[in-house]
């Protein structure tokens, strides 16, 4: 099976920087999108410690290697430990910098990050950027957002219409650097050929329903174009928050079905 990514990321249309930042590395088999929170305390910042912090342990931690600074959680795999390592260091990077800049002290950021190999794809994250996976019958998100909204849907007291509207949609449950217990969900996707896996920020899923992205992936001609329209799209409905996507596809070896065009 072979991989191949692309990813874009967007001011939107009314912040006046850009908070998300983005890491797609190919060689590595790692996809991350991190949003950052805190406007003027430095999210952008907060956010670019979170891509760099995991692209350096991902690098170092190639060869199996349970010597790292961390508890090795023995009831999920190696690179389940790999990037559940990876977002509690840059947790705990993001606030030794807030120690260092007090400014920043209302600095944060969400993350999803993925590790694929082969047709095992390793999800991990905190907050509520997403992943979907996606097919020719449509797509479903593999993550549940650390959110308020999130937790009544699960408990049956909003449904997901109602979250989308609700006030309250965007106060998450859980944030790199904060500084209290993280609570790092991972989880481990066996994907076929054909599928896409999709990471964004809210920026995207806010502003764009779940049909629409998934009729946008299927009709763009590439990936990249599929980003680029991505983007487009949420600008087109508002453009609220800043918008960061990756999309992850899976073509068989031989590239009978790989049909990318610019």
């Amino acid at each position: 099976m072979r991989v191949h990514a692309a990813g874009q990321t967007d001011v939107g249309c009314v912040r006046k920087g850009n908070e998300d930042n983005l890491l797609v590395d190919n060689e590595l088999g790692l996809y991350v999108v991190a949003d950052g929170l805190g406007g003027h305390a430095a999210g952008e910042v907060a956010s670019q410690i979170v891509v760099e912090k995991i692209g350096q342990f991902i690098a170092q931690t190639v060869e199996q290697d349970r010597t790292w600074p961390l508890e090795y959680d023995v009831t999920i795999p190696y690179d389940g430990n790999r990037l559940k390592a990876a977002l509690m260091l840059s947790d705990q990077a993001i606030v030794e910098d807030i120690r260092n800049n007090p400014e920043r002290e209302s600095m944060g950021s969400t993350v999803v990050a993925c590790l694929v190999h082969g047709s095992r794809v390793t999800l991990a994250h905190v907050g509520d950027s997403r992943a979907y996976l996606l097919d020719s019958e449509g797509m479903r998100q593999v993550t549940r957002d650390h959110s308020w909204v999130a937790e009544q849907v699960a408990n049956g007291i909003l449904t997901p219409e109602e979250a989308r509207k609700h006030p309250f949609r965007n106060v998450i449950t859980q944030a790199l650097g904060n500084g209290g217990e993280l609570d790092v969900a991972v989880q481990e996707l066996q994907v076929r050929e054909l599928e896409r896996l999709l990471l964004c920020s809210d920026g995207l899923s806010g502003m764009v329903q779940d049909a629409d992205i998934w009729g946008i992936v299927q009709q763009a001609p590439s990936l990249q174009r599929a980003a680029h329209d991505l983007v487009e799209r949420a600008r087109a409905n508002g453009g609220e928050d800043n918008i960061t996507v990756i999309i992850v596809g899976f073509e068989p070896d031989d590239g009978s079905q790989f049909t990318e065009k610019p």
